[in-house]
């Protein structure tokens, strides 16, 4: 890991022993050559510095608070996608004290390539005028809200998705037709009653908006997503990245309530660059991590398997597939999930 935490991607022998054979064993004849991933990272971020506190939470221990670079995002899809051309809608990883300069440094890096999108990193506080203006100097495609952007926010459970995205941000999205990257908080996720109540308000007020549900409503363990699913079937303009997603059953249930239409490619890379496998506990999800250097909640280490582990990216693509097959989706499907469904987006 501690190429992730320098923010590049290396190739090490256990990438020719384990995750190049899995890839081709498993993942290159279902993938199509052109994806787009519609859910990742670049950013500036410098790192953990010596005097800074150490990381609370597992991503964090992943980058150790390093950015990806977009030329070096560009660089490990070559490696993790080998044959393909994978191009990346990116956002930055930020807090409310540097999101100026997250969002400037992902602003200037779009002007240097070509099928490159990016979405701006919002701060709720911002006026809708503000908003705009920051989007039209970066030439951004979509705004990414977050939950730890509210200001004294006391817990997870406090934060409604209207005090990270408020009504004049999700104005200004509906008057221009942009893509709203949504992740939504509070612990139960996306069985939240609030949190359905509210997308459904969002779908219904705003019809113009392109929303995306980030990580299929954080449905990381099945009963997240056997509630919330079916809920929000019907409301047409709701779309779900699977980003960092691993449970099949949920992606099942995913492609018969909403179809593929409505179904996106995301990695939520560099974070899915880690080799893990994960479990559900109950409603917990748990993260077996290869050589895992640090304890949580989440995340656990099994010595005497780990050395079989590869990313958890491919873990992902893997679970999908299998819900594919189940599904019996086509080849036409799985084109417009891992990319006409993003390029209509981005491009109609």
């Amino acid at each position: 890991m501690q190429d992730l935490r320098q923010g590049r991607l290396d190739i090490t022998p256990h990438y020719y022993k384990v995750d190049f054979p899995f890839y081709k064993e498993h993942l290159e004849d279902f993938l199509p050559d052109e994806i787009i991933d519609i859910h990742s990272h670049s950013s500036n971020n410098p790192g953990i510095q010596p005097n800074d506190p150490r990381p609370t939470s597992w991503p964090d221990w992943v980058t150790f608070g390093h950015g990806m670079l977009l030329p070096n995002l560009l660089d490990a899809y070559l490696k993790l996608f080998p044959g393909k051309q994978v191009f990346p809608v990116c956002f930055p990883i930020c807090d409310r004290n540097d999101i100026e300069e997250r969002n400037l440094y992902l602003a200037e890096e779009l002007k240097l390539y070509d099928n490159v999108w990016g979405f701006i990193w919002t701060l709720p506080d911002w006026s809708k005028d503000d908003l705009m203006r920051r989007i039209d100097e970066g030439d951004f495609s979509g705004i990414k809200p977050y939950p730890y952007m509210v200001k004294d926010a006391k817990s997870e459970d406090d934060i409604e998705i209207f005090d990270y995205l408020p009504h004049e941000h999700l104005e200004l999205a509906e008057e221009n037709g942009l893509i709203v990257m949504l992740h939504i908080g509070r612990s139960d996720r996306l069985a939240d009653p609030l949190n359905i109540a509210q997308l459904k308000e969002i779908s219904t007020t705003y019809p113009n908006i392109k929303l995306i549900v980030a990580h299929i409503g954080r449905s990381y363990c099945p009963r997240h997503g056997m509630i919330g699913i079916p809920a929000l079937s019907k409301y047409e303009n709701i779309l779900f990245d699977i980003s960092a997603n691993t449970e099949q059953s949920v992606m099942e249930l995913l492609i018969k309530e909403v179809g593929a239409k409505r179904i996106l490619f995301g990695s939520d890379m560099p974070i899915t660059a880690m080799r893990a496998k994960r479990i559900c506990e109950g409603d917990e999800y748990i993260n077996y991590v290869y050589h895992a250097d640090w304890e949580d909640k989440r995340t656990r280490r099994n010595i005497e398997e780990e050395e079989s582990y590869t990313f958890l990216l491919y873990e992902e693509i893997l679970a999908f597939k299998n819900a594919s097959l189940n599904c019996n989706l086509k080849k036409g499907d799985i084109d417009d999930i891992f990319f006409n469904n993003a390029y209509h987006l981005l491009n109609d």
